[in-house]
């Protein structure tokens, strides 16, 4: 009688991991493990595009101009100017994910303050504070990105912190929530009661037990950047040429849209596929954690 292999339990932080990735049904990788590798492959290409695509996406060659996918050492195509849409493409990613990760950084930032503070504060600067919120959070979030963009003017800063700006409300209102609800748990008393200062409550008891929740907002706002440049690219008020971000990219695709469709298609798929993978990775950390929004 032979025995079955004794399979190992992983533990501690690969446990946890395990167990957030999980498998759905009969062995298959779940949708977050499936959106996390692919985000993998985006930021290793971002960080090293030569040892990637080995082209120069700035090199010009007249007689490559408009190629189609497939062309030998281009299988992507080449642009109108006779550049590799591989190379664009890898080295646009740097720039959309450099905007979505700067601009979910901020933008959390910003949106903690706001909510902690209100919500720690409580009567009367907490409704003060929600109702202003509120007025801000009526106006459309392109819209405030677009007037600041045509105050700060161009270049990535400029993008960076009019989605900045534009983007922290939400955040602000479940940080409020979550405050709201865990400065008057019991251990927040037993600790107050305990004679523990302001400062070593909130650092040692509050800050650990909101900081999932600043992980889970900083990942659903990632997307909102990089969707954010490209609509700013895109209608021309955000990055320009020769910059190459995904939004500059379906610019130029949409341009050369009648003569040659697949200059739109590639930095659009690659768009859809990172707010897809971020937005399937953010929503099952949501959901192993018990977060919502």
């Amino acid at each position: 009688m032979t025995s079955s292999p004794v399979r190992r339990v992983p533990s501690g932080a690969f446990r946890r991991l395990s167990d957030l990735m999980g498998r759905s049904g009969k062995g298959i990788p779940s949708g977050a493990l499936v959106a996390f590798l692919i985000l993998s492959a985006l930021f290793l290409w971002a960080l090293l595009p030569q040892r990637v695509t080995g082209i120069d996406p700035l090199s010009q060659h007249a007689r490559l101009v408009l190629s189609p996918p497939l062309t030998p050492g281009h299988f992507l195509g080449c642009d109108f100017l006779g550049r590799d849409l591989w190379s664009r493409l890898v080295t646009g990613s740097l720039v959309s994910l450099t905007v979505g990760v700067s601009v979910g950084v901020l933008s959390t930032i910003l949106g903690c303050l706001w909510g902690i503070v209100s919500g720690f504060l409580g009567h009367p600067w907490d409704p003060v504070m929600m109702r202003t919120l509120e007025i801000w959070y009526a106006l459309p979030e392109i819209l405030i990105a677009t007037i600041l963009m045509l105050v700060l003017g161009h270049g990535l800063l400029a993008v960076i912190v009019a989605l900045s700006i534009g983007g922290w409300m939400g955040v602000a209102r479940v940080l409020r929530s979550e405050t709201l609800r865990l400065k008057d748990a019991v251990f927040m008393d037993a600790a107050r009661a305990s004679g523990v200062g302001p400062v070593r409550l909130v650092l040692r008891h509050f800050l650990p037990n909101v900081l999932p929740v600043i992980l889970v907002m900083f990942l659903f706002r990632i997307p909102g950047g990089i969707l954010g440049e490209s609509t700013l690219s895109f209608l021309g008020l955000g990055l320009a040429p020769p910059v190459a971000s995904w939004g500059v990219l379906v610019n130029e695709g949409w341009k050369a849209l009648p003569v040659s469709a697949f200059m739109l298609i590639w930095p659009a798929g690659f768009i859809v596929l990172s707010l897809v993978s971020f937005q399937v990775l953010a929503d099952r950390l949501a959901r192993h954690i018990g977060v919502t929004r």
